[in-house]
């Protein structure tokens, strides 16, 4: 049994949040990241000779951040490669004028192209995860859906993203590598208008496996009594993370783990299975 990767990271790390993407950067791991549309809150379009906070989250990031480009890692056999950064989900491209001035992308069209060129040259003995901070159009309308629309009532409610949709689907039909696992969040879990929860997970014809990482807030505080008694700094906070196993390129399990974080203990509080294989 093998990890997906130490850390795939989903974006909207704040509202343009430079800090909080430093401490991301700086962890001592093997990682990739792409960046959400709060990750470009205030920025539509790059200002020239001076940075601004978009600039500043690309720099800290580098190479790590997977946007348009591939990231291999040899030691597990996986290669990454990244969709549109700062996605919002839907028709529209967005941020246009920032895109095509940091990538050159004019359209959805070519959105999928570039995304296809960073799969391109995956290593034979690699298989291939996509990593987006919205999912693919294609996985169903309805509010609960994965990429569904759950604060209208009426219309077409499939929020994804057409481009990456279209990268799937050439990537696919080139036979250029197998993709096991796309892994995307921005429509979180907990519906609008509390309606329920949202599907997380869904299985390919293919085999592919969408998941959903949007789990929001990430952190809460704990409210735990005994905890808050025997702790000097109070109650700690809980946070939540998806894990994925992988057997000979398969996803074979999927986990959502809420873990207590009381200054230098970790606890695992709850642990709820999202995914099983056969």
């Amino acid at each position: 049994m093998q990890p997906l990767l130490h850390h795939g990271l989903i974006g909207d790390f704040g509202d343009e949040n430079v800090e909080v993407v430093q401490s991301v950067a700086n962890l001592e791991f093997p990682k990739a990241v792409i960046l959400g549309n709060h990750d470009s809150w205030f920025t539509k379009q790059f200002s020239g000779s001076e940075k601004d906070n978009v600039q500043l989250q690309l720099e800290c990031l580098g190479e790590e951040h997977v946007a348009y480009q591939r990231l291999d890692f040899p030691m597990i056999k996986v290669s990454v490669v990244g969709g549109r950064p700062f996605s919002c989900g839907g028709k529209a491209l967005f941020p246009k004028k920032l895109l095509t001035a940091r990538y050159g992308i004019k359209d959805m069209d070519g959105s999928a192209r570039r995304i296809l060129k960073a799969a391109n040259g995956t290593p034979e003995d690699h298989f291939l995860i996509l990593l987006a901070h919205n999912g693919p159009t294609g996985l169903g309308s309805a509010a609960n859906d994965i990429c569904g629309k759950d604060w209208e009532f009426k219309g077409n409610g499939d929020h994804g993203d057409p481009d990456l949709a279209q990268a799937i689907s050439m990537i696919k039909e080139n036979n250029q590598v197998f993709i096991p696992l796309v892994v995307f969040g921005h429509m979180h879990k907990e519906l609008a208008y509390g309606k329920g929860l949202r599907k997380m997970v869904v299985v390919g014809t293919d085999n592919t496996i969408y998941l959903n990482g949007a789990v929001v807030p990430r952190v809460k505080g704990n409210s735990d009594a005994e905890i808050a008694l025997n702790s000097p700094e109070g109650g700690g906070t809980t946070r939540v993370f998806t894990l994925v196993e992988i057997s000979e390129g398969r996803v074979v399990k999927i986990k959502e783990s809420w873990v207590s974080v009381v200054k230098d203990r970790t606890t695992l509080e709850e642990e709820h299975i999202l995914f099983e294989g056969s």
